[in-house]
Parts: C-alpha cells; sequence; structure tokens
C-alpha cells in the first residue's frame, strides 16, 4: 500500500442527503450504489442518513435493486436528538443487505452523552459532536465509554467554518486524550484554499479546510508533533509542499511512512463526511494525485 492509499482508503463518507447537495433519497441511494462500482471505490466510507428516514432509506434501496445481490452496505445514522426515539428506530430497522455501523450525535455537556450512550446498541460505534471549545471537559468522557468525536469543519455560511487554530486545538486535544475523531462539512477539496460554499451560482466564497490538510495533520498530531506543526499544515495551500512517493509522504521535516498513515487512519482519524464523492476524488486526479 502506498503513503496515498493508506490515507485515502474508506475515508470518504457519503452524505448526499444533506445541503448543499441535498439529494432526494432515490437519488443519493443510486449515487451511492454507482461510486461503490467505480474504480475509486476504494476511497468511499459508508452511507450516512437521518434516523428519522431510515425507513424511506430502506424504500429507495429495495428499489434501485441493491438487495441481497450486492455486498453490505455500511450505515452512519444521524441521531434524532432523542434517545428514545433513536433506540425506538434503530431496533425497528431490519438489517439484511445494509448495516447500522454507526451513530453520530450531537451534545451539550458531559451528562447529555452518558445518558444517550446508555441507551444506544454496544454494537454500534457512537460519533459525538461538540463545541471543539469543550474538548478539555468532553474528550475524557468519551474516552472513558470508548465513544469517538465529530468536529465540523465548514458548512455553507463563512461563519460555519471553525479557525486554523480551533482545528488544530480539536486534533491534538484528541490525540493527547486518544480519542478517535471523523470529521464533518466543507472537506470537498483536498488542499486549503477559497471555494464556492454552495453549488448555487450566486453562492458567497471563503477558504474552506482542505481533507489532506486535516488528515496529515490529524497524522503527525497522533505522532506528538507541536502544535504549531499542525496549525501550520492545517493552513499549508501549496498542494506541492505534500510530495507522495511509493515510501512516504512528505511535509517540510515530517517524513509519514504508508504504515505510519495506515496506523492513525485505522486508531484515530477514521474519515469524513462529504455531499459529495466526485467533487473531492475529481479534485484529486486534477491534482495528478489519484
Amino acid at each position: 500500500m502506498t503513503p496515498f492509499r493508506a490515507l485515502l482508503e474508506g475515508l470518504i463518507d457519503y452524505a448526499g442527503l444533506f445541503p448543499p447537495a441535498a439529494l432526494d433519497m432515490r437519488t443519493a441511494v443510486r449515487s451511492y450504489s454507482a461510486y461503490r462500482e467505480s474504480d475509486d471505490a476504494w476511497a468511499l466510507g459508508r452511507f450516512v442518513v437521518t434516523a428519522q428516514r431510515l425507513s424511506e432509506f430502506t424504500a429507495a434501496f429495495d428499489e434501485a435493486c441493491c438487495g441481497e445481490k450486492a455486498s453490505p452496505w455500511l450505515l452512519s445514522v444521524l441521531s434524532t436528538g432523542d434517545a428514545t426515539e433513536d433506540e425506538r428506530i434503530i431496533s425497528e430497522f431490519s438489517e439484511g443487505a445494509a448495516f447500522l455501523d454507526a451513530i453520530e450525535c450531537k451534545c451539550s455537556d458531559t451528562t447529555q452523552i452518558e445518558r444517550l450512550f446508555a441507551s444506544l446498541p454496544s454494537r454500534m460505534l457512537v460519533y459525538v459532536e461538540f463545541n471543539p471549545e469543550q474538548s478539555e471537559q468532553i474528550l475524557p468522557i468519551l474516552k472513558k465509554i470508548d465513544a469517538r468525536a465529530k468536529v465540523r469543519t465548514g458548512g455553507v455560511t463563512p461563519e460555519a467554518i471553525p479557525s486554523v487554530e480551533q482545528l488544530a486545538h480539536f486534533l491534538v486535544a484528541s490525540a493527547k486524550a486518544k480519542v478517535a475523531f471523523k470529521a464533518t462539512a466543507g472537506l470537498h477539496h483536498p488542499i486549503r484554499s477559497e471555494q464556492k460554499l454552495t453549488y448555487e451560482a450566486d453562492s458567497a466564497s471563503a477558504i474552506m479546510h482542505g481533507f489532506i490538510n486535516l488528515f496529515v495533520a490529524a497524522t503527525i498530531a497522533y505522532r506528538g508533533a507541536d502544535i504549531k506543526d499542525v496549525i501550520d499544515v492545517i493552513a499549508e495551500q501549496n498542494p506541492a509542499a505534500f510530495q507522495w512517493d511509493k515510501k512516504a509522504l512528505s511535509w517540510r521535516n515530517y517524513r509519514l511512512s504508508a504504515k505510519q498513515i495506515a496506523e492513525v487512519r485505522k486508531n484515530f482519524a477514521i474519515g469524513f463526511g462529504s455531499c459529495s464523492f466526485t467533487e473531492p476524488i475529481g479534485d484529486l486526479k486534477a491534482l495528478g494525485w489519484l
């Protein structure tokens, strides 16, 4: 496995149902099915759906002729915000060729996290989104209950994009706490750059974080890098600063092997949700990296 493959393997959870794409269920399901059959399927992760729409997903999934003919789909389910309702919906979902692999929740305090976690099936991975400013308070609880963190890295307005420093602080704190994480929103492009925030012709633009930046930063944070270096990786806007060869990824004085990157992806930097799969893949091809 090359370092590039190690970094991208299963990295992108498909969230086509969510803004700015906001596709209807049938289109999102058919798109994900097509991506699974593409040459780039190795970079594809879970299908993301809200708990409230699981029955709608089942109908679209069956209609798309996926059924038992396909290899199993892994679903990441967004919580309703009500632990009792989540438990009811999950218990009613009939698993077959699609499995409930993870649930993603928003929590504002440690009591809410522990109450929610107690009600969920133990077989499901749990990702908890919280204000990164609460990292020191919440990460120890996630470690204690064997849950994972979730960080929002953008949105459809400039105000939704966290600062470089906020992201770096989150990565370093999560690495020190040994809590794995996934990212969501705003990571359509490999390298930090100015981009339109939606697909509308009159969309506002802003500097968006790059997913290569984020996951390279996570890799060095996991390996004990100083926060200044983590900040600098996240802020990097020159694609040529990232040098790939068959043995290692190099950035400044760091040289990361495929084995080191794969370890971080397995144990720490799990992936990110994107409403587009073709956009990040297309950008990687345009850079000549894929």
